[in-house]
């Protein structure tokens, strides 16, 4: 739920939006059954507190987004400057700290109702997750992370915008030289993450659990070591200042094309919030 306004504009797909939001107690339970599996009972309570979280996130949320993606469509027929693309981008994670300030208690309730079993579960699966991480990164060589990042925003900028000259590629392509990247860093600190995760699930009958749990796991800076914090904060500069200066060279028919793709999700928030 709380992810959904990322997701959707992850994935530039209108019909996915309407059907992935209009499935989305499925897609919420497939996504729990990768980490355990729920008794009978737990189901039943999770049922009725996510159809809850959903009336509201569709009633009073969605009309927001549709309102905000509005203004935004507006604002995209001429070149964005860069307080504008980060003024959306705030849009967009206030839109999701919303959901999950609504989603907290209900997913520290969750966690507190975990047997013994389902814990274990749990953390087998975020070993897994660091594993294949872990795996992934022994496979690839720094030219090749920079590679494989360029071509992602190459795609993502491609969605919104269109085919891309050359000089904006070429823009991408010196960003992905630019970005400061820690791997190995960041690794660790999943592993920390994962052994507090660990110990706060071990206590989760405790007064301090509900603190401890939204901490690790609502909080993105939990853990994080100043220094790695710090390059994320220089890393999220580096990227406002590429999509403005994309967008500075934006033509007239790339611009249009912007607008279409968010006047698109607006289209379908609004019609989703009336369902």
């Amino acid at each position: 739920m709380a992810l959904l306004l990322g997701l959707s504009l992850a994935t530039g797909c209108s019909t996915a939006t309407r059907f992935g939001y209009n499935h989305l107690d499925w897609f919420a339970k497939r996504e729990i059954g990768k980490y355990f599996d729920m008794t009978a009972e737990q189901e039943d309570w999770f049922e009725q507190r996510f159809d809850t979280l959903w009336q509201w996130h569709r009633r009073e949320q969605l009309p927001l987004y549709a309102r905000d993606l509005r203004q935004l469509a507006e604002q995209a027929r001429a070149p964005l400057s860069r307080d504008a693309i980060e003024q959306a981008l705030a849009m967009v994670e206030a839109h999701i700290n919303e959901a999950l300030r609504r989603a907290t208690d209900d997913t520290v309730t969750m966690l507190s109702m975990l047997n013994d079993d389902q814990v274990a579960a749990v953390l087998e699966r975020i070993d897994k997750n660091i594993e294949d991480a872990a795996e992934e990164l022994a496979e690839q060589d720094d030219i090749e992370r920079r590679e494989a990042a360029a071509k992602r925003v190459r795609k993502w900028m491609e969605e919104r915008y269109g085919r891309l000259s050359r000089e904006q590629r070429n823009l991408i392509d010196a960003w992905a030289g630019e970005r400061e990247y820690s791997p190995e860093a960041w690794l660790a600190r999943s592993r920390q993450w994962r052994d507090a995760l660990a110990e706060a699930l071990d206590q989760r009958q405790s007064s301090g659990f509900a603190d401890r749990v939204t901490y690790l796991l609502f909080d993105d800076t939990a853990l994080v070591p100043e220094p790695l914090e710090a390059e994320r904060r220089r890393n999220r500069h580096r990227w406002l200042d590429l999509a403005a200066e994309i967008s500075a060279m934006t033509s007239e028919r790339q611009r249009d094309h912007l607008v279409e793709y968010i006047s698109d999700f607006a289209e379908d928030f609004e019609a989703l919030a009336q369902r």
